[in-house]
This record gives C-alpha cells, sequence and structure tokens, in this order.
C-alpha cells in the first residue's frame, strides 16, 4: 500500500498528499484547511462556516452560478464541509477532468469576492440551516451534549454558530479570519484516484496560493477538561432524545483502536448489546447507537437513542446496566473477533471509494503528519484484546465522568430519578 502512497511537501509549507489508485476512472481531490469551529473566538462564532459558503458565492473569474455547474456539467460533484477542526473543500471527477476541479478549487480559494450583497443573502442561509437543525432534535441532541461537556470552550459551541452571532459575522471579520488562518502551513491537498503525483504537485504549485504566516501551535494550547453535567431541554417532541457522553483521548492515542472495538460491541449495528438488549428485546427504541468523535487534543465517546417519554429514565437506567456488565464481565472470543471483523470489513469496503480513500489520507496526514496504510489498521485492530477493550470502558466510564443531554417533553427533574451509581 506504500507504494501508492507519496507525500510532498512544497516550498511555502502546503502538504501534498495522494493515492494512485490505476485501476478506477475517477479522482477525488479535497483542499483542507487545519481550522474550524473550535479555532473560533466568542465573537467569531460559526465564521469557518460562513466562510465556507461565500466561497461558493462568486470569485474574480466566476458567478456563483458558473461555479455551481462547472463540475456537473462533466459529470462530477464540487462541496464543502466545515468540522470542528477542519474545512474541507472537495471535488470528485472523472480523471479527464482533473485540470478543471484543481481550477475551481484553487480560484474559490485564491479568488474569493465575499460581496457584501451576497453575504446578506447567505446569511439568511445559514439561519435556515441552523434552524432546520433545530428542527431535527436528533441531530441538535449532538451539539446540546457537547456543549453541556465543554461549556463555554469553543469546542461545545454549535459549528454553525447560532443565529445571533451570525447576524453579527460582517465582511472585515471574514477577511481578518482567512487571513489568519487560511495559511500554507494549515492546508493539506489530498487526492486519491487514477493520478500521478508528480504531474498533480506541479498543477498544484502553480494553481493555488496561501500565504506563509507562522501558524498558532494547537500543542501550546490548554487541553480542554470536559465537565460532567446533565441538562434536559424542555421541548414538546414526539420523542425524547438522549445522548450520553464521555471524554476520551486524543486521535494519536494507539487505545483508539480498542475504543473504536468497544463502540462496535455496545453501539456499533443491529448485533450489538445496546441494540439486542434496549430495542429486541425490549422494543423501548428504534434506535440506539455509539459514536467517536476524535479531536486532536481530546476527544467525545457517546450514546444516543430516542424513546417514548415515559421511557427515558428506564431507558437510560439499562444503557448503564450494559456498560457496567461489559465493564465487570469479560468478553468472549466470539464477541471481540465478531467486532473485529465489523471494523476490518468496514474498513475495506470503505476503500472502494475514492473519497473515502482522500478522507482518510487527509485525516492521518493532519491528525498525524503521517500516512497509515490500511494493513497497519487491520493489524492493530487484530492486536487488541479483550483487556484493553474494558480497560478503556473503565477509563471512559464512571458516574462522575458521564455527561448527558436530553431533549423532549419531560421534567426537569427527570435525569435526577437515574441511578447513576449503576455505573
Amino acid at each position: 500500500m506504500k507504494e501508492i502512497y507519496k507525500k510532498t511537501v512544497l516550498e511555502n509549507g502546503v502538504r501534498v498528499v495522494t493515492e494512485r489508485i490505476d485501476y478506477v476512472r475517477s479522482m477525488s481531490i479535497g483542499v483542507w484547511i487545519d481550522v474550524g469551529s473550535r479555532d473560533e473566538k466568542s465573537d467569531e462564532a460559526g465564521v469557518s462556516h460562513f466562510i465556507e459558503h461565500m466561497l461558493f458565492k462568486g470569485t474574480k473569474k466566476r458567478t456563483a452560478r458558473e461555479i455551481a455547474s462547472s463540475l456537473e456539467s462533466v459529470g462530477g460533484s464540487l462541496n464543502a464541509f466545515t468540522g470542528r477542526e477542519h474545512t474541507c473543500y472537495f471535488a470528485r471527477v472523472l480523471d479527464e477532468h482533473t485540470d478543471i476541479a484543481l481550477d475551481i478549487l484553487s480560484d474559490i480559494l485564491n479568488n474569493p469576492l465575499l460581496n457584501p450583497s451576497h453575504l446578506e443573502k447567505e446569511r439568511e442561509v445559514i439561519i435556515s440551516e441552523i434552524k432546520e437543525l433545530e428542527d431535527s432534535p436528533a441531530d441538535l441532541v449532538h451539539d446540546l451534549l457537547m456543549n453541556t461537556m465543554w461549556k463555554e470552550n469553543s469546542l461545545g459551541r454549535p459549528i454553525m454558530g447560532s443565529a445571533g452571532s451570525v447576524l453579527k459575522l460582517t465582511k472585515r471579520k471574514l477577511v481578518h479570519f482567512m487571513k489568519r488562518t487560511y495559511i500554507s502551513p494549515r492546508a493539506v491537498i489530498a487526492a486519491s484516484g487514477n493520478l500521478k503525483h508528480e504531474e498533480l504537485v506541479k498543477k498544484i504549485r502553480r494553481k493555488f496560493e496561501f500565504s506563509s504566516n507562522s501558524r498558532p501551535a494547537l500543542e501550546d494550547q490548554v487541553p480542554p477538561q470536559a465537565e460532567p453535567n446533565r441538562m434536559v431541554a424542555q421541548r414538546k417532541t414526539a420523542q425524547t432524545h438522549i445522548s450520553l457522553g464521555a471524554s476520551t483521548f486524543p486521535y494519536r492515542d494507539k487505545r483508539r483502536y480498542a475504543a473504536l472495538v468497544l463502540s462496535n460491541i455496545l453501539g456499533g449495528g443491529m448485533s450489538s448489546r445496546l441494540f439486542q438488549s434496549i430495542r429486541e428485546k425490549l422494543g423501548l427504541v428504534y434506535s440506539v447507537y455509539t459514536f467517536l468523535d476524535f479531536f486532536k487534543d481530546t476527544g467525545v465517546f457517546g450514546v444516543s437513542m430516542g424513546t417514548h417519554k415515559n421511557n427515558t429514565v428506564r431507558v437510560i437506567d439499562l444503557v448503564l446496566k450494559e456498560i457496567r456488565k461489559l465493564k465487570k464481565d469479560s468478553l468472549t472470543y466470539k464477541e471481540l473477533s465478531h467486532a473485529k471483523y465489523q471494523l476490518k470489513g468496514n474498513l475495506l469496503l470503505s476503500l472502494e471509494s475514492t473519497f473515502n480513500r482522500m478522507n482518510r489520507l487527509a485525516r492521518y496526514e493532519l491528525f498525524m503528519n503521517d500516512y497509515v496504510d490500511p494493513d497497519q489498521t487491520i493489524n492493530s485492530i487484530n492486536k487488541v484484546k479483550a483487556k484493553d477493550v474494558i480497560e478503556v470502558a473503565c477509563d471512559f466510564f464512571s458516574s462522575d465522568k458521564l455527561s448527558a443531554a436530553v431533549l423532549g417533553p419531560v421534567g426537569k427533574g427527570t435525569l435526577n430519578q437515574v441511578d447513576w451509581g449503576e455505573l
């Protein structure tokens, strides 16, 4: 696998990482900026996401419509996303249209107009997007959990900001934020598919321009300390939505493979413990699942579900019971093996997509400044022992570490009825 991976660091510090997959006809390329909502000051909340929107609204060479149709007209696609730590602008095209993809991506990043009239229109679009999230309680409860855990720290704020914070964002703030963060030491350009690394590097060197300002080191910041808090947001919804979470170690920690196995065993699919015990045996939920989100200096392990308001306390108690059972009992070889096979299968299936490969390339570069080929990942999963999984579970879950966010038609004192000592 390492034979298809290549990395070049340009003179200005931009990192280019690629995987050549010569048996496909497509290519996915992403320009990743190592900046997200957690890099925002309190008066900038939502600015990363706002910038992501505005870069599609027109450049010195193209109108918003021309940008939108540029790759769709040749059967490709152009999009972007903003996270808590990264922003990515990406294109998926046939290999013969690589030059078009590079031209569009470089144009929106190098030459955005940030027209004030477009900014006002897009402000309304983003506020509508925020309201749409608020109308989706299953998604909103995740933001509530993050805020419950990290409070005033930027990691706990919604990625999109709030309607109030978005209203206060000006063109000056967007420009200032881009000058501070859209810089070459923070830029990674990742590509996977039918490509030639050296040719791609030459084109990137000609096309992309990033300021080479020095990058404020995240490593110098004090990692945020998650506070175990529990809150209820009362709302007239059809179901009560619940999200439980505990802080974890960062992405670089080698124990993340044990954490992935733990997540799979607890809530990684229909055969998981939580799904079988709470949905299949008792029919108390439609969906129940675990999630893992690693950051550079911390992380979150969570459990999410939705249930009837009358079952809120019972369902949480059942989750705690299953976690306690896993912590106290040993795992069988069969259950451990099943979880590993599921993880490895998901990984190998995902590698059939050039977009997933590009995503994986970039994240390893941003988090690890390195490349980890799939065989190494599989080997790391294979090495996980039952005791490693139980140790991680014991580290994550205790009554004084677990946070909870509940959204629905239940009383403020609902969580006081939960037997948190069950852990």
